[in-house]
């Protein structure tokens, strides 16, 4: 399956070259222009550029190196079919394509057929060169897009007078095109120049990738892994294989988009009060390059865990030989749910501290009390310890052991 190919910066050139861009007549580029790394422009006036024009600077140089990695992801995509060279008078589905004769020429009209999908991709893949007549067309039908066309051109590519082409040509070396020729595209040569001629030159919609958190049902209580999920969607329609990494717990989460383009990954938090979620694409598996596209942070509250800590019914029995005043032995315990260890436990009996103990990897906590007869006296033991910050605290039972130990 074709996917998108990754332009980076070089997306927003209608044109872009590597030594010159020459250009006569009135031709409009409705996006920027630019060349890299010693290159000269001419011809602009009388030609016009919507955008910037960019010679020899820091931003085409990116947009060259952008190109570079796009023209290799072009080239590596595996081709789907093979098709005669000649491609006026056919239609094709979306897909990889290349010839026979490592070339493609264009004269009468070349219909691409989306199928409903405006995310579908066409790659057409030459070794050598791409060549246009005066009658070529390139039509788009069932929601294709010129966004998501490609020529990833072997050596030039040369656009016939007053022929349309769709797509973004992506050539290894240079791209001439003649008298009137249309491009709903982007004419970028990697090795060599780009020669104009009262052309329209226009950068189709960028994709608008969109990714948002969604709602988080239900309470989000501490060190208890709550589902999170976003939705990321490109010009509105779901996009599916994408991965989606959320941060704002105690360590980030990174899950795949399904059919309906959204991921869910369980986050912790390991602090009670407010946490802020971002969800941001790691990588796109099919229908938008919007790798890096970051959520808008969601705030949600976290609360403490509700009576996280227990205990367990304990017994005492005479300690011997008798140590005066404290001749009576209890093994007192308490657990924190969730678990978590590290936590320090104080026990209690009658009011009267007995020693402390901290939780295990199992969030118990294990006490050896040497009790007073006052102590055994009552019929409880008490159990307090901090947890995120909230004092919390378990009563249980403090018996005569029977049988008696």
């Amino acid at each position: 399956m074709a996917t998108p190919v990754p332009l980076g910066t070089a997306a927003t050139y209608g044109v872009l070259a590597n030594t010159a861009i020459t250009n006569t007549g009135p031709t409009v580029v409705a996006g920027d222009l630019g060349v890299s790394p010693a290159g000269a422009v001419t011809g602009f006036p009388p030609g016009t550029v919507t955008g910037t024009i960019h010679v020899n600077d820091a931003a085409a140089a990116q947009a060259q190196a952008d190109l570079l990695t796009g023209y290799a992801n072009a080239l590596s995509q595996p081709v789907t079919a093979t098709v005669a060279t000649e491609l006026g008078g056919t239609t094709l589905t979306p897909g990889v394509y290349n010839s026979a004769s490592g070339t493609f020429t264009l004269n009468g009209t070349l219909t691409l057929n989306g199928q409903g999908n405006p995310n579908a991709v066409f790659i057409f893949k030459m070794a050598t060169t791409l060549i246009t007549g005066a009658t070529g067309n390139v039509n788009l039908i069932n929601q294709a897009q010129s966004a998501n066309v490609f020529w990833q051109v072997g050596s030039s590519a040369t656009l016939g007078a007053g022929s349309t082409i769709r797509g973004s040509i992506l050539a290894f070396t240079s791209i001439t095109a003649t008298t009137g020729a249309i491009v709903d595209g982007r004419l970028l040569a990697l090795g060599a120049a780009v020669t104009l001629d009262s052309n329209a030159v226009t950068v189709p919609p960028l994709s608008t990738c969109s990714v948002v958190v969604q709602p988080v049902a239900g309470p989000v209580v501490v060190r208890q892994p709550t589902p999170v999920s976003a939705l990321v969607t490109c010009n509105g329609l779901p996009v599916v294989g994408g991965l989606v990494t959320f941060t704002g717990g105690a360590v980030p989460v990174t899950a795949a988009t399904n059919a309906a383009g959204v991921a869910t990954g369980p986050l912790t938090f390991n602090t009670a009060g407010p946490a802020t979620i971002t969800a941001i694409v790691t990588a796109v598996g099919s229908g938008c390059a919007c790798t890096g596209v970051a959520s808008a942070p969601l705030t949600i509250p976290v609360t403490p865990a509700t009576g996280p800590l227990s205990v367990a019914p304990a017994c005492w029995h005479v300690n011997l030989p008798f140590p005066i005043p404290n001749v009576f032995a209890a093994t007192l315990t308490a657990t924190l749910t969730p678990a978590q260890a590290g936590v320090t436990v104080n026990f209690s009996v009658f009011g009267l501290p007995v020693g402390s103990a901290v939780t295990n990897a199992n969030g118990i906590a294990t006490l050896n009390a040497s009790l007073s007869l006052l102590q055994i006296s009552t019929s409880s033991y008490t159990a307090v310890a901090t947890v995120d910050g909230v004092l919390v605290h378990a009563t249980g039972s403090l018996v005569p052991c029977f049988p008696p130990v």
